[in-house]
């Protein structure tokens, strides 16, 4: 059977960074709970812990001494997946009864020791596609065993998924949330495989289809896991923009949007496309397509109060775009830590939370500077105000939220804890209430939001849908008024924060997926980015009704009746770069010399692909490299590893760019590779021609 293997799910766990002391966490959330349990798979960080690398030969019989290395619990030896200097992982049997242990660490190295506790009721992590415990997770369909995105139906039945785990209490059967929705477990226990990996089985549900990208979380024995997301599709045929069969992934999918202050314009970002749009509200249209390097993965968008300057969150690039909204154009990219995944401004400031690696970056936008703020486990959301001077980022797996001084970076951020098990995640902030609003997808289909008050960092629990058809994803402030985005019900929440009595939040339907919502105050509306329809629902502010939809997914040269469903309007964007010829256009195979490339949009230039055209979009490759995930785009076709590149230089015009390119001596002779440059403003064409062709001689 194709399942993910054991081995693969924990070398994308070795990825995980380096940290200073000895810290014990779940091998698969890396989460810091107050105790382990008996039957997880755990890791081990922290420095000189082995002399070597080594990975145990057979996942399914692990030894217990690996690279001249042990690890004990008390007196019983810990079979290993894995050892190297700075990371160790580890099996607990499940024999080993709960109590307080001494961890010791014998190698080539010295001694070490760490005090733990091993309970039956510890929190189980779920393990993620990008060897971090958060983002996508290792999750499979159970018929074909493919990873998503998933529609609720495979083969005309229901879609059973398959999600791999460690940690969980096997004496009780566990709940899983999707998008807040409680679904069916039909499975739980030891994988037939490997006797150290658990994995929970679940039915998706019909009301699900078209929630799109939302939270999966699992309460096993009252302790709730680290946080993952799996995208859901609308069904074939279901919606404005259906995917084109079962489980198959859209070309465009709308990720969140954002209003520009004093205008009727609105920018929506495109996680599958890797653009952002510009979308005149009045005109009901796309005006402009704002194109990002291929693989950017855009998740969040934030603009400034003067409406001068974007910046958009890539999360598969560990980037930042910084938007021109003068001249609608990407001025520059930024490099911040991994996973970025929610973006805020303030002033001149930018504050970003990197998800993957448990830090915020402060951005200084008149410099482009970065500061890195370490914050709790797995940030998601950030808020920030000048006059309190201060940024606030939610840690989901921590449940916390660090409140950081803009004014004293140096210091450590405070924190705020949360109430009982909370997985927060966006956050806004009331300050003439001194409150946060701080949205909890997964906790239940109520919609449970929190307000923290900002002075004592107190916390109450509101549930903003009455429906109980989904948690709260997105939300939006104006003024005292909260607007949070119901993402699988379909559904806005309208919340007046500033009533003292009667609290009543009035919720009215709009499309599939409501992943993200924005204010817009010239034209006294809601701006609604719905991910499952690819429209923006517009709902008026005075009377609470829906007056009018736009077709997000449409660019501005395509018509509204045609298939949306391709990458085709980042070859039509006015900001995509071009390659117009390139000099030499042939090379001698062991030889190194300076590549000049003319075009236009080529600001920025940091990388130059030489693809082989045979694995091109139009050579029986479709449209992407991989058939299940849109995202793994990067670029399109494969890339020559014979070829490398440095020293890249492009002119301020954009419009010239040279390089210093190695061909290797293995390179195949006679051969023609397209030229493909990656710039801030996204990738030249994938289409072979004379002018993008370099022949190996």
């Amino acid at each position: 059977m194709k399942k993910l293997s054991l081995v693969l799910l924990l070398s994308w766990q070795i990825l995980r960074a380096d940290t200073p002391g000895i810290r014990v966490v779940n091998g698969a959330s890396f989460m810091q709970d107050t105790s382990l349990a008996p039957g997880a798979i755990i890791s081990i960080f922290g420095p000189s812990l082995a002399n070597t690398t080594a990975t145990a030969p057979d996942f399914s019989n692990l030894p217990t001494t690996l690279g001249n290395v042990t690890v004990s619990v008390g007196s019983t030896q810990l079979p290993l997946f894995f050892v190297t200097s700075t990371q160790i992982n580890a099996w607990i049997p499940a024999s080993i009864a709960p109590g307080h242990y001494t961890l010791t660490i014998q190698s080539p190295t010295g001694r070490l020791t760490k005090d733990i506790v091993l309970a039956a009721h510890s929190s189980p992590g779920i393990f993620s596609a990008f060897g971090t415990g958060t983002r996508d997770g290792a999750i499979q369909n159970g018929v074909t065993y493919a990873l998503g995105p998933f529609t609720p139906t495979t083969n005309g039945a229901p879609t059973y998924l398959t999600i791999y785990t460690t940690g969980l209490d096997l004496s009780t059967p566990p709940t899983v949330t999707v998008g807040g929705v409680s679904v069916p477990v039909t499975f739980y226990g030891v994988t037939p495989c490997c006797p150290a990996l658990q994995q929970v089985n679940v039915k998706l549900t019909q009301d699900l289809a078209g929630a799109g990208r939302v939270e999966l979380a699992i309460n096993s024995g009252g302790k709730i896991s680290n946080i993952v997301e799996v995208v859901i599709l609308p069904n074939p045929g279901q919606g404005p923009s259906p995917p084109s069969g079962e489980n198959q992934s859209r070309s465009r999918e709308v990720s969140n949007i954002a209003y520009i202050p004093r205008t009727s314009l609105a920018l929506v970002t495109d996680e599958n496309d890797d653009v952002v749009r510009v979308v005149d509200i009045q005109k009901r249209q796309v005006i402009r397509t704002l194109t990002l390097p291929e693989g950017a993965q855009p998740v969040a968008i934030a603009v400034n109060d003067s409406g001068t300057l974007g910046v958009v969150a890539e999360r598969d690039r560990g980037k930042v775009a910084i938007l021109n909204l003068i001249d609608f154009v990407v001025s520059a990219e930024v490099v911040v830590g991994s996973g970025p995944t929610d973006v805020a401004i303030t002033g001149s400031t930018a504050i970003v939370a990197n998800q993957d690696n448990d830090t915020a970056s402060i951005i200084d936008l008149t410099s482009n500077h970065v500061t890195t703020v370490n914050v709790g486990r797995g940030p998601r959301g950030v808020a920030a105000d000048a006059t309190l001077g201060k940024a606030y980022v939610t840690n989901q797996d921590d449940g916390t939220i660090s409140v950081i001084n803009l004014n004293n970076l140096v210091a450590a951020p405070a924190l705020i804890t949360l109430p009982g098990a909370a997985r927060p995640a966006l956050i806004g902030l009331i300050p003439s209430l001194k409150m946060a609003v701080v949205t909890v997808p997964s906790v239940s289909a109520s919609a449970q939001v929190l307000t923290v008050n900002l002075e004592n960092g107190s916390a109450g629990t509101l549930a903003v849908n009455a429906a109980r058809n989904g948690g709260a994803t997105g939300l939006a402030v104006n003024v005292t008024t909260v607007y949070f985005a119901d993402q699988t019900g379909g559904a806005v929440t309208i919340a007046p924060m500033g009533v003292k009595s009667g609290f009543a939040p009035v919720t009215v339907s709009v499309d599939l997926g409501a992943r993200a919502v924005a204010v817009d105050l010239a034209d006294n509306l809601l701006l609604v980015a719905s991910e499952g329809t690819g429209t923006i629902v517009l709902l008026d502010l005075a009377t609470n009704k829906v007056t009018g939809r736009i077709n997000a997914v449409r660019s501005e040269h395509e018509v509204d009746s045609g298939n949306h469903n391709n990458h085709d309007d980042r070859i039509t964007a006015a900001t995509a770069p071009t390659i117009t010829s390139i000099d030499p256009g042939n090379a001698a195979a062991g030889t190194t010399f300076t590549l000049t490339v003319h075009g236009t949009n080529l600001q920025g230039a940091d990388n130059i692909f030489f693809v082989d055209p045979a694995t091109l979009p139009g050579h029986g490759n479709g449209h992407v490299q991989t058939e299940n995930d849109e995202r793994m785009h990067s670029p399109f076709g494969i890339p020559d590893t014979n070829i490398t590149v440095s020293n890249i230089q492009a002119n301020s015009a954009g419009n010239s760019l040279t390089a210093t390119v190695t061909i290797a001596k293995a390179a195949a002779r006679g051969q023609q590779r397209v030229v493909r440059v990656e710039a801030v403003n996204g990738d030249t064409s994938w289409t072979a021609s004379s002018a993008n062709t370099l022949t190996i001689n």
